[in-house]
């Protein structure tokens, strides 16, 4: 198989398993293709290889699979009990699970497991921080959380481009790699939101 036949399947697999993910989880539509776009401009303006740029590009685009593992009620519930809150953030060990078992794909289930890592250790599931995080990563957090703050979800309302981009800066140093935020800011002028109004 050539390595031009092994990039078309490996699409062709993220592309199924997004679009089993929108199905049962439909508010997600449109998150996942949104999130890769994003990070890959992000890791573009950092310089990352190519290699890396692919990787990161199936990483973003299955970052919340394992969303799939949880029941679509506990989704859509407003306000969260303290175990609904610990169920959902198993999502990324559950997107490990699922990720891991497509060869191809092991090499970027930490970068999936750790997009909830936070740069200054408050996220989850390990509580690493600062450089302990791997970079595409730490691409994929302000990547992810850019996407999240301006969909519309059943905790909360859409916030407008201008105050999602404030809070992206706001957490720079905090919640997010400076370097990446600074990277972010470069490009999020640029971005072309696929599938937002």
């Amino acid at each position: 198989m050539t390595r031009e036949q092994l990039t078309r399947m490996e699409n062709d697999v993220a592309r199924a398993l997004i679009r089993a993910l929108e199905m049962a989880h439909p508010h997600l539509e449109g998150h996942s293709e949104r999130v890769a776009s994003y990070a890959v401009a992000i890791g573009c303006e950092l310089g990352l290889s190519k290699a890396t740029l692919r990787g990161l590009r199936i990483a973003a685009a299955l970052h919340d699979i394992g969303m799939l593992g949880l029941p679509n009620e506990l989704l859509v519930a407003s306000p969260l009990t303290p175990d609904q809150w610990a169920q959902i953030q198993q999502h990324p060990r559950l997107s490990v699970q699922l990720v891991s078992r497509i060869h191809r794909f092991r090499e970027i289930a930490l970068w999936i497991e750790c997009h909830h890592e936070r740069w200054d250790g408050s996220g989850y599931p390990y509580g690493w921080q600062g450089e302990q995080i791997p970079l595409p990563a730490r691409v994929l957090a302000v990547a992810e959380a850019f996407d999240g703050m301006r969909t519309e979800t059943p905790y909360r309302p859409a916030l407008s481009e201008q105050d999602a981009v404030a809070h992206i800066q706001q957490g720079a140093g905090a919640l997010f790699d400076p370097r990446v935020v600074a990277a972010f800011l470069k490009v999020q002028p640029i971005l072309q939101p696929v599938g937002r109004e």
